[in-house]
């Protein structure tokens, strides 16, 4: 707000107080729970407050009109409901009529207000628990918060749109980072080093499709539907330089085309240009690190080293060994990949491979031999690099599968990115400046 209310905060508050002191008993017993009860009653002042200068808005501008015209009369009022943080909010809203010129809606022109808004506060607080948890406990928690509830449908409706608002926010600033790549590298030289992580995880996704047979709704006589589920890939890549713990995170639905191109811009956010070294790191899925080496062509790729750890030792097991022989295999082989032999280690799966022709060992050779070129952690330490990729996992439970993947969760294919653009902003820190942006443009 423009004006300083100082003076009059300060004698409202010397006001309440006094009557507080005045008219409550008890209140040294409970003193820790004085701010609850003052909490109620600021709410009811904030109400009230609202509602009067809404109403005094709404008679203002209906003044104006008629002084415009003096013909113009009140052929009907109308009340008009909203919702503001406070709560329902009901301003009168009357239709001004005048002989043949028709008619107007002055505190729907002027005032730009209309039958079942909702106040920016309201989308916030509703949004920043739907992006949370569930709908349904989104409504509970904002009941619970703010003294009156808000339903479960309209919470998801309400969530998913401005979700579709981040969505384009999200894309929109990773697509203004990306431009900085062309600027040449002697205005822009970037940093040396730029660290790519990308992995995924599955997410349960729904679309009614409609039923075998000729069955039918029984009123309206709809084909019957049911529920088709598939377990699809979403893919979280994370980005930093290597001495920096802050990072810029990318979530998406998609092909890894998609994510990588994202990555690739959050990238240039981060101080990408042509003169920069790009390590990536991840566990060596089919077409990931081939995914990452199109996007950042010379790329070093680091194999996450539990996860071979782990493959040695399920080979291991499926192989028979037990106890320390397990152990004493697997070290042998591991710490061969530590000094960059990766080689002499191969040689020995596939030694084994031939003599066994055990099926786990032929998968840890494809696997081996695949990322041969990527496992020298000696070297990869010695250059302050990550030999694990805990960091993007770790990501994926905070992103994508916090929200997305609770209990019973199903989503629509098309509402999985804009939720996840929801969740990119708040891993980005770019929550605030969404909000901002987004309350600029309502006001334009």
């Amino acid at each position: 707000m423009d004006a300083d209310y100082t003076a009059l905060i300060d004698e409202t508050i010397t006001t309440f107080a006094k009557a507080i002191l005045t008219g409550e008993r008890h209140l040294r017993e409970r003193g820790l729970d004085v701010d609850r009860d003052v909490l109620d009653l600021m709410r009811r002042v904030g109400h009230g407050i609202v509602q009067h200068v809404l109403n005094a808005l709404a008679a203002e501008v209906c003044a104006e009109a008629v002084q415009q015209d003096p013909e113009l009369v009140v052929q009907r009022r109308e009340d008009i409901a909203l919702e503001g943080i406070f709560g329902p909010l009901t301003v009168e809203s009357p239709y001004l009529w005048a002989p043949g010129r028709g008619g107007r809606r002055p505190v729907r022109t002027a005032l730009e207000l209309r039958h079942g808004q909702r106040s920016t506060a309201v989308h916030r607080a509703l949004t920043d628990f739907g992006a949370e948890e569930s709908f349904g406990q989104a409504s509970a928690r904002f009941a619970e918060h703010y003294g009156w509830a808000v339903g479960r449908t309209s919470v998801l409706r309400l969530v998913e749109g401005v979700a579709r608002e981040a969505q384009s926010y999200v894309e929109q600033r990773l697509q203004a980072m990306r431009s900085d790549f062309d600027t040449p590298v002697a205005q822009r030289p970037g940093c040396d080093r730029i660290l790519v992580e990308l992995d995924g995880c599955e997410i349960r996704t729904g679309q009614l499709v409609p039923r075998p047979g000729r069955a039918r709704t029984p009123v309206r006589r709809n084909r019957r539907r049911r529920r088709q589920e598939q377990w699809r890939d979403v893919r979280v890549g994370l980005v930093r330089r290597p001495e920096e713990v802050e990072r810029t995170a990318v979530a998406r639905l998609g092909p890894y085309a998609e994510v990588t191109e994202q990555m690739f811009s959050a990238a240039v956010g981060r101080g990408l240009s042509s003169r920069t070294q790009v390590i990536g790191v991840g566990d060596g899925g089919i077409g990931l690190p081939e995914a990452l080496e199109e996007k950042f062509p010379g790329m070093l790729y680091v194999l996450d080293r539990p996860h071979m750890k782990s493959h040695l030792y399920d080979t291991a097991e499926a192989l028979g060994y037990e106890a320390d022989a397990r152990e004493a295999w697997v070290h042998v082989r591991i710490d061969l990949m530590d000094c960059g032999s990766a080689g002499i280690a191969l040689g020995k799966l596939r030694a084994e491979l031939t003599a066994t022709g055990n099926e786990r060992l032929r998968q840890l050779v494809k696997h081996t031999e695949r990322c041969r070129n990527s496992v020298h952690y000696a070297r990869d330490r010695q250059l302050g690099l990550p030999t694990g990729s805990g960091e993007v996992e770790s990501a994926h439970r905070s992103i994508p599968q916090k929200r997305l993947k609770l209990p019973g969760a199903c989503w629509h294919p098309q509402t999985i990115n804009p939720m996840l653009a929801l969740r990119v902003l708040r891993a980005n820190g770019w929550w605030k400046d969404f909000w901002q942006q987004r309350a600029a443009r309502t006001a334009a």
